[in-house]
């Protein structure tokens, strides 16, 4: 039986990580028993989270889905800062948790002199789905991987697990995910892939959600999460991490994960080896600063 870090079988993590609440819950007293450390107590509790957070989405991907239709503001900046829109060339890009496909969309009129390629991929089917009902002859070269990142993050194997061949692709991105990824390993596995998948000189950029630089959302985030913990039986989360619903449904929650400045630091010196720092900006939201931007070029 191939084994994970901490003592984990693949087994044991794919019950916690794509089974529901109750079920994860099952399986993580057996990942604690089997593990034992400190640190696979914390794989068990972060796997957990995402088990939830997989959950909220395959329930609410109709009504999720309606809610994100328009381009985000950072994304016009973006494909300034990487002088996309100079250029004529086929664009071969990689999206990992891609959802329902709204930034593809948003770069086939952006960039209508391109030609898109590349690889869309997140394991939500019904939000992508919600997508492709809208999808444009654009995307069709597009290609489409069932994927469970935060699976194959813990297992240490997402580079591999990507079907993009190494240094195949011009751009890749990933928006309104890292928040939805605890452990700040996993966060940096999750930037090396992207930067493995890219060619000599190509662009990876990625977002990082800052929720509570806005008050409302702040308070509404500190509630949500008492509630959700007392409900479910939560111990208590580490800084930054949040438990946030839904609209008026009840009894569902998402993990969430605000950024700090020292944090994207110490992530950006884990990868600066591989790729160099190009822009840092903050956008989105009625502030502009709910979302800060990583615009990274690879080595």
């Amino acid at each position: 039986m191939e084994l994970l870090r901490g003592g984990a079988s693949r087994g044991q993590v794919r019950a916690v990580a794509s089974g529901g609440a109750a079920c994860a819950a099952d399986a993580a007293e057996d990942l604690v028993a089997s593990g034992g450390a400190a640190r696979g107590a914390e794989e068990v509790l972060a796997l957990r989270l995402c088990a939830l957070t997989g959950e909220f989405y395959r329930a609410n991907a109709e009504s999720f889905s309606q809610t994100r239709r328009s381009p985000w503001q950072g994304w016009v900046r973006l494909l300034e800062v990487m002088g996309l829109a100079a250029e004529r060339e086929p664009l071969c890009v990689l999206d990992l948790a891609c959802g329902n496909l709204r930034f593809e969309r948003y770069l086939a009129d952006a960039l209508p002199n391109r030609m898109l390629s590349g690889y869309v991929v997140d394991n939500c089917n019904p939000l992508v789905e919600a997508g492709e009902r809208n999808e444009s002859d654009a995307l069709s070269r597009m290609s489409f991987q069932n994927l469970d990142a935060i699976e194959r993050l813990s297992a240490g194997c997402l580079r591999k697990a990507l079907e993009a061949p190494d240094a195949s692709c011009d751009l890749a991105v990933s928006f309104g995910f890292m928040h939805h990824v605890p452990l700040e390993r996993w966060r940096a596995g999750l930037l090396r892939a992207l930067i493995a998948k890219v060619r000599p000189g190509g662009f990876v950029a990625v977002s990082f959600w800052r929720f509570l630089n806005s008050d409302k959302l702040a308070r509404k985030a500190k509630e949500t999460t008492s509630c959700a913990r007392a409900e479910l039986g939560i111990p208590e989360l580490p800084p930054n991490d949040y438990l946030l619903g839904w609209q008026d449904t009840q009894g569902l929650y998402r993990y969430c994960h605000h950024f700090d400045e020292p944090e994207i630091e110490r992530l950006l010196a884990m990868v600066a080896d591989s790729a160099d720092l190009v822009s840092r900006f903050e956008a989105d939201g009625k502030t502009g600063n709910l979302n800060e931007y990583v615009v990274l070029r690879v080595k």
